[in-house]
């Protein structure tokens, strides 16, 4: 019997042995699967991550392309006649001694057609121009180059444009394409925007001009010496400060609208109306003070018990007097004409207008004069 035991005993002890060696080596196999399988799909997600980067970069590669070939089937401009005589302007207002080249490499001018944004850079310390400086929104059109570098070659306010329309601080890049601010319609009235055009400052709808806000226009025009080089490219990409945007002004007063919001000219009505506007919301915004008005006290309290008017308890005496009887007893009311309303004079309507600044800002330079402008009209 002991014997039977001793053996039924080691028995036990070695099938735990084996059950437990069993145990451990499913375990391990668990573990190293899982291993494998975390490793595999980090793996994966690391290849799709960069499958998917280079998807994205080759289809902006493609849209960058497709921009690019429309707008050179659209375009009008000869580039390459445009570029050689743009450098031999250049060229001739160097000889002359009228440019700064001292200062013509302080910014350089990436117009983006693509994304309708210009951006101003200037130099790092390695002397390449990748600190950007300000960002635009523009509107370019058919006439636009598609690509290449020019030198701006002159500059003047209220340059007439095509369709007998006028730009505000005008730089004149090469051909008939300029920088300037969205036409007016009337030279030196600064009330004359045609608001239209500028609700749509974002878009390719300009003649070839580089269109800009005012205050845009006037920043390129007071810092940007003739000679700053201006290069045209297209990408979907508005750069790195982004595409900024621009309030809409159409279905402002007829009054405003006529301005360019951003004009910094004093006389600009945009900065008073604005405060209007914004005071109007706050006002709306604040509570009713009499909803919020605690009763008085007296209000709350009890009325006094009303006393009965004497007067109404009094029975109405009836005179005792008869009418005589000699007297004519027949009704002799006459009729009188009913008081006819006289109507009011209307007050007349419409004040005078107050005359628009005709004068523009200062530091400006009269389109004509000089070597480095346009004689005939430019296009929009």
């Amino acid at each position: 019997m002991e014997k039977f035991k001793q053996k039924l005993s080691s028995n036990v002890k070695d099938r735990t042995a084996a059950f437990a060696i069993v145990i451990a080596i499913i375990i391990t196999w668990i573990v190293v699967f899982g291993i494998i399988q975390f490793v595999g799909y980090n793996n994966y997600v690391k290849a799709n991550a960069t499958l998917s980067v280079a998807n994205n970069n080759g289809n902006e590669d493609e849209k960058t392309q497709e921009m690019i070939e429309q707008a050179k089937k659209e375009s009008k401009i000869d580039e390459e006649k445009a570029k050689k005589e743009n450098e031999e302007e250049f060229e001739k207002l160097k000889e002359k001694k009228k440019i700064d080249t001292s200062a013509i490499n302080k910014y350089y001018i990436k117009v983006n057609y693509g994304a309708q944004v210009v951006t101003v850079y200037t130099q790092d310390s390695n002397g390449d121009y990748t600190v950007p400086v300000r960002a635009m929104v523009c509107s370019t059109g058919t006439y636009t180059p598609t690509s290449g570098v020019y030198r701006t070659l002159g500059k003047g306010n209220w340059w007439p444009l095509m369709g007998d329309v006028y730009g505000q601080y005008s730089t004149w890049i090469c051909g008939d394409i300029l920088f300037h601010s969205v036409p007016y319609l009337t030279k030196g009235d600064k009330s004359s925007l045609e608001y239209w055009a500028y609700d749509q400052l974002g878009q390719r709808v300009s003649m070839g001009c580089v269109r800009l806000t005012t205050a845009d226009a006037l920043w390129i025009y007071n810092n940007c010496p003739v000679g700053t080089q201006v290069e045209f490219y297209a990408s979907s990409n508005p750069g790195p400060l982004g595409k900024p945007s621009t309030r809409k002004i159409s279905n402002a007063p007829s009054g405003v609208r006529g301005w360019d919001p951003t004009d910094p000219d004093s006389d600009n009505p945009w900065p008073e109306y604005l405060e209007e506007q914004e005071n109007k919301k706050n006002e709306d915004k604040k509570p009713n003070k009499d909803e919020n008005k605690k009763p008085d006290k007296d209000e709350n309290k009890k009325p006094d018990k009303e006393e009965p008017d004497k007067d109404e308890d009094k029975e109405e005496e009836v005179p005792d007097t008869k009418p005589d009887e000699g007297e004519d007893s027949g009704e002799g009311s006459s009729e009188g004409s009913g008081d006819t309303e006289n109507p009011s004079e209307g007050e007349g309507e419409g004040g005078d207008e107050q005359d628009p600044d005709e004068g523009g800002n200062g530091n400006t330079i009269e389109e004509g004069s000089g070597e480095n402008t346009l004689e005939t009209n430019t296009i929009v």
